[in-house]
């Protein structure tokens, strides 16, 4: 920043006058400056806020209601199929005691079974 000259400039030199001696279009800012508000916050804001995060990060954690039904009817409709596609087709059988499926299978019903064992404060 460049120095005023004074001599040369003398709206600056009274704009300066005005800044010091608060008074001018600075008054109002050296008041405020001087005199900060209190902050108008309730006794309880803490509170609020503390169970507001609470109820957020309830909110987070588990699935919304429409959702697991969704998976619940999609996994009950899967089930079915493949009870009425093994009903219905003999030969099935003999494709299903391939030992790499049932490897897969384990591993599916592993997996699911341990999230059913998770606790529910973990998820998320």
């Amino acid at each position: 920043m460049k120095d005023i000259d004074f001599r040369t400039h003398p709206a600056a030199e009274r704009e300066w006058q005005a800044q010091e001696g608060n008074a001018g279009p600075y008054a109002a800012v050296t008041r405020a400056a001087r005199h900060a508000m209190e902050p108008g916050l309730p006794a309880d804001f803490a509170e609020r806020v503390a169970t507001l995060a609470q109820a957020q990060a309830r909110a987070r954690r588990q699935p919304a209601r429409f959702e697991a039904w969704l998976i619940g009817s999609l996994l009950a409709t899967m089930i079915g199929g493949a009870v009425a596609f093994l009903a219905t087709d003999a030969h099935a059988l003999d494709t299903m005691r391939q030992p790499w499926l049932l490897v897969l299978a384990g591993c599916a019903a592993l997996t699911q079974a341990m999230a059913w064992l998770r606790p529910t404060g973990r998820r998320g």
